[in-house]
């Protein structure tokens, strides 16, 4: 396993990652991360247009509508982030004592675990060598008895299905609506297009969605590299 873990390690080896500015670079190329590719595929948010609309039907300012979705937005990265920072860490040390329930939620998850499945890495950066874009897989697990690997996300939404008026995604994905949980499926296919550089086979994308009660959903997502390399490549 250790030598798995070194190979794809120095697949990537030259791709840095500036943490502040959360950006991709190659030497002097810079890359686009996965998440701006994923904003190609769907509508801005009409954030002034449907905050006004909340603040009439709810008879307040737009501002207060607005400092609340601020806020609520702010805790959840926090809260996301201190998830996430906990999850990488507890892979390696299982003596790690959760601080809330989404984080219990992480400890379940482990403990459940199938004995044929370890994990290799987190947080893996990659980027393609062809496409010239990037991103951060959480979770790569490794299946013994297929000899084939696992891409998984954490996810702490609060909805992961949540749809605004059945708005559906742009094309080549206007079949899909517009929700997390898409986003995630395309977020983690663009992950396999990344990882399958390496010569290994991927058999699964799951995400691992934490819930606030101390449970977890786990779900298996669609494999959509054919409509993404063709995106990819036309786009290049």
């Amino acid at each position: 396993m250790n030598n798995i873990t070194a190979k794809i390690g120095s697949f990537f080896e030259d791709l840095e990652f500036e943490k502040d500015e959360h950006r991709y670079n190659v030497g002097k190329q810079y890359l686009s991360s996965v998440s701006k590719l994923i904003n190609s595929f769907h509508y801005p948010f009409q954030r002034d247009k449907i905050s006004s609309d909340v603040a009439f039907r709810r008879n307040v300012e737009q501002k207060e509508v607005l400092a609340e979705w601020d806020a609520t937005r702010d805790e959840a990265c926090a809260r996301g982030h201190r998830v996430h920072d906990f999850g990488e860490a507890y892979v390696w040390d299982r003596t790690l004592v959760p601080s809330c329930k989404q984080e219990e939620a992480v400890v379940k998850f482990w403990a459940e675990m199938p004995e044929h499945i370890v994990p290799v890495t987190m947080e893996l950066k990659m980027y393609h060598k062809d496409f010239w874009y990037a991103g951060t897989a959480d979770i790569i697990l490794y299946n013994k008895k297929t000899d084939k690997f696992i891409i998984a996300d954490y996810k702490t939404n609060k909805d992961l299905f949540k749809n605004f008026k059945n708005k559906k995604l742009k094309y080549p994905f206007a079949y899909l609506k517009d929700s997390p949980y898409n986003k995630y499926q395309l977020q983690l296919t663009f992950y396999q297009l990344l990882f399958q550089q390496t010569g290994f086979q991927v058999e699964d994308r799951k995400l691992i969605w934490l819930q606030r009660d101390g449970n977890y959903n786990m779900y298996s997502t669609e494999d959509f590299s054919s409509e993404l390399k063709y995106y990819l490549i036309n786009r290049n």
